[in-house]
């Protein structure tokens, strides 16, 4: 046992030696050749990205604005009701997507499954709005930025005065950070 404890001491410095360089000078010159020994030096940069978000109602929970009368229905039976969200910014050493999604097809909390799609959302308050779904759908894209622009996040929740029961729904929104 021993012996092979000595054997492999022995391999590990003969494996040693034989990766290390030297130089040496022996010159009369009064200005003698430079010696030089050269390493490969070598690094390994990950992807870095950070997401901050901000601007909830609460926390992480945002409140959607809902119809507080009968009149918000005017003369139907259906309120579209506009809610300002949360911002955010990215910061990245890479290009980036920020995407949303909904975690379930449908609110929870009440008897009636209200879709997720009656959210809709867009970067702009007077812009174009899309249906939120389950499918993660990018929000904004970049490039490597020590600090994005900060995007804004507006909803326009639509409601349905024969279906809506009174309750409290809740759902999920998820924001994704992704390197493409």
């Amino acid at each position: 046992m021993h012996k092979l404890a000595a054997v492999a001491v022995l391999v590990a410095a003969v494996s040693r030696t034989s990766t290390a360089q030297s130089c040496s000078i022996s010159s009369t010159a009064a200005t003698p050749a430079p010696c030089t020994v050269t390493s490969t030096h070598s690094l390994t940069m990950p992807s870095l990205l950070a997401l901050t978000m901000s601007g909830f109602t609460s926390g992480t929970s945002q409140t959607l604005a809902a119809p507080s009368a009968i009149s918000d229905f005017g003369a139907g039976t259906t309120a579209t009701i506009p809610t300002t969200g949360p911002a955010f910014t990215v910061k990245a050493n890479r290009a980036y997507k920020v995407q949303i999604s909904a975690a379930a097809a449908t609110f929870s909390g009440t008897s009636y499954a209200k879709p997720a799609g009656d959210i809709t959302w867009s970067t702009a308050s007077g812009g174009t709005f899309v249906a939120l779904t389950t499918t993660a759908t990018d929000v904004s894209t970049g490039g490597a930025t020590a600090g994005s622009s900060s995007v804004g996040i507006f909803y326009k929740t639509n409601y349905n005065l024969l279906q809506d029961v009174p309750g409290t729904y809740t759902l999920d929104v998820t924001f994704t950070l992704v390197a493409p």
